[in-house]
């Protein structure tokens, strides 16, 4: 569904919207932050400029995926490219990919409080609870690859500004109070129409905050938002698995929270989707480019394979593999594996792969793509929140509150779909609860969300980010217990900012 918040080019005052800069008037008829924001109009195309932020390039058009699948344990790069070193945890250069990803994240939350710092002009509740959505999701990709103790902004910064560097549990505490705000004001999906898909909805937000209580392992406090979510009637199951990856162009019911991509955007925009050129053929080198796939995934479907006695039609809309019955660009996936840099790891990503825009241009003997310009048109809208997460998070929060025998239908709902059997009788183990039901429902978590940057999460939630899981990733052999569960403040933001202090891992 193409919509409205999809839309940058008639916003001529967006380099203003971050409000991180000093400005001299020099054009009296050149908007500023003094002659906009004059009208509710205008308050709602500000904030239409911080949806657009999160199409960015440096956060869900390209450098999130790069980040949170590199520094997984199912991404890995084995092409001597650019990500070589940075998915072995050696962060040589500090700005390379943490600048960007630091300012396009602050660029949401500035945006979102040029928006939120003006709530007593306008009655606009609505929307400043979507802006308050806005500022915490900002907040939580930057807390997930640098930490907590980072720049701490509360409002509209200007140009001479230095905020201080956040202590422990201050962002925490920032986007829960923001979340808690904000769910009262939200209206639930059914009460957008359908031109508004992809603005935040009551249940984007609860689902939010219940990840943010589930990082601080507040299971107590996550289960009444997953229930919530899951009662609300709002959200269901696809028919079909594969149809969240590809672009169709309605309404996604499964889509908690999506951000909005527009199909055969002018590439100069950021309004093209080039997660799928990551993953795959921007480099040259098919599904074995910048970021390609670890073995943890076949091992996750061979496992379920071996138990169930039938393979995961989830498979092959995962990951393109030597088994697939799917091609990939045109190719089989036995063929792609023979390009495989590392015949140890012979598996790529097919989720998002924008078969849909790619179609077959791939050379017959190499699989290079022939035609980049068909890549720039890449328009699938990028979920953020699934409701499938939504039922396998609920069923991990069960578990931890002692109430196991209720979590196994949670898990079904998602199986049922990918035409698994039960998840007790396939894992009778799992029934007895503790952490056999957790190692189990991790699992469950690669077979349905692998790919969507949420294993990077799972690792830190249950303690797994560290040295000892080489056993499902070789990269995290270098990885150095106590430094490399943060990356390192960007050089340039300690320069220009006194105030902020270097983490563990500078």
């Amino acid at each position: 569904m193409k919509t409205i918040y999809k839309y940058i080019g008639s916003l001529g005052f967006m380099l203003i919207i971050s409000g991180c800069y000093d400005l001299e008037q020099v054009n009296p008829n050149q908007l500023t932050e003094d002659t906009f924001f004059l009208n509710e109009t205008q308050m709602r195309e500000a904030a239409f400029a911080t949806y657009d932020q999160l199409q960015s390039l440096n956060v869900y058009g390209q450098d999130l995926h790069i980040i949170f699948s590199a520094l997984s344990d199912e991404g890995t790069n084995e092409q001597p490219f650019e990500f070589n070193e940075f998915a072995r945890f050696i962060f040589s250069d500090t700005d390379a990919i943490g600048n960007p990803f630091w300012v396009a994240n602050y660029a949401v939350i500035g945006r979102a409080y040029q928006v939120l710092d003006r709530e007593a002009e306008f009655d606009l509740p609505g929307l400043y609870g979507e802006m308050r959505f806005m500022v915490a999701l900002g907040y939580f990709n930057l807390v997930g690859y640098f930490g907590e103790n980072i720049a701490l902004v509360e409002g509209i910064q200007g140009g001479l500004d230095r905020p201080q560097t956040a202590e422990d549990g201050e962002i925490y505490a920032l986007m829960e109070d923001l979340l808690l705000l904000a769910i009262p004001d939200l209206p639930f999906a059914s009460e957008y129409a359908s031109e508004d898909y992809g603005r935040v909805t009551k249940g984007a937000a609860q689902t939010l905050l219940a990840k943010i209580y589930l990082q601080q392992q507040r299971f107590q406090d996550a289960e009444p938002l997953l229930s919530a979510v899951i009662n609300s009637g709002e959200y269901g199951l696809l028919p079909n698995f594969e149809d969240n990856f590809t672009e169709l162009g309605l309404v996604n019911q499964e889509a908690v929270f999506v951000v909005n991509f527009l199909e055969d955007g002018n590439a100069g925009n950021t309004d093209v989707h080039r997660r799928h050129q990551i993953f795959a053929i921007a480099e040259e080198a098919g599904a074995f480019g910048d970021i390609q796939a670890t073995n943890l995934m076949l091992n996750a479907f061979n496992a379920e394979e071996a138990a169930s006695g039938s393979k995961d039609s989830r498979m092959d809309h995962t990951i393109i593999h030597p088994d697939s019955d799917l091609t990939y660009y045109g190719l089989s996936g036995e063929t792609w594996a023979s390009f495989a840099p590392n015949q140890e790891l012979v598996t790529g990503f097919m989720k998002y792969s924008e078969q849909d825009a790619v179609g077959n241009n791939v050379d017959p003997v190499s699989g290079n793509a022939t035609n980049f310009a068909v890549l720039e048109d890449g328009g699938t809208d990028y979920i953020v929140l699934r409701y499938a997460d939504v039922l396998l998070l609920y069923a991990e929060v069960l578990n931890e509150l002692g109430r196991t025998g209720e979590a196994g239908q949670f898990v079904d709902q998602v199986r049922t779909r990918a035409g698994r059997p039960g998840f007790f009788d396939t894992y009778p183990a799992a029934a007895g609860g503790g952490q056999a039901f957790v190692d189990q429902i991790m699992t469950e978590r690669i077979l349905e969300l692998a790919g969507e940057n949420w294993r990077f999460f799972d690792l830190k939630r249950r303690g797994m980010y560290n040295s000892a899981n080489q056993v499902n990733d070789a990269n995290f052999a270098t990885f150095t217990d106590g430094q490399d569960e943060v990356a390192p403040i960007p050089q340039t933001q300690l320069d220009i900012n006194e105030n902020l202090r270097p983490n563990q891992a500078n």
